[in-house]
């Protein structure tokens, strides 16, 4: 069983409680842009779903654009993306899930400023 991260007023309200800052934002309410970052062998695994067989892999450095995301059983969080560059053509504009844990994401508005980063 998968539980979707924060989409309801109740999920909305916990992010807003952990995260102090005046800006805030759910990463469905913005543009979130991320980097991978911290493979140290092979490469991020993009799947059709979380824990799914792996369909393509991203480098260190790829840039994907993340727009949901959900839980798994053992509390991995894995984000739904799009791939803006990767280490080929080939897996650039591919969709899937990665292992949200490899990901340094920046949350922007809907003007292009950023609101958030991790």
């Amino acid at each position: 069983m998968k539980v979707k991260i924060a989409l309801s007023l109740a999920g909305a309200a916990l992010l807003l409680s952990l995260w102090p800052r005046a800006g805030r934002a759910d990463i469905f309410d913005a543009i979130v842009i991320c980097q991978v970052r911290g493979i140290r062998q092979g490469q991020l695994a993009v799947r059709p779903a979380p824990n799914g067989q792996p369909f393509a892999g991203l480098d260190n450095g790829n840039i994907v654009r993340a727009f949901g995301g959900t839980l798994s059983q053992d509390g991995t969080p894995w984000y739904e993306i799009r791939v803006l560059q990767g280490p080929n053509a080939r897996v650039e504009g591919r969709q899937g899930f990665v292992n949200a844990r490899y990901l340094r994401c920046r949350w922007y508005d809907e003007n292009g400023t950023l609101i958030r980063e991790d």
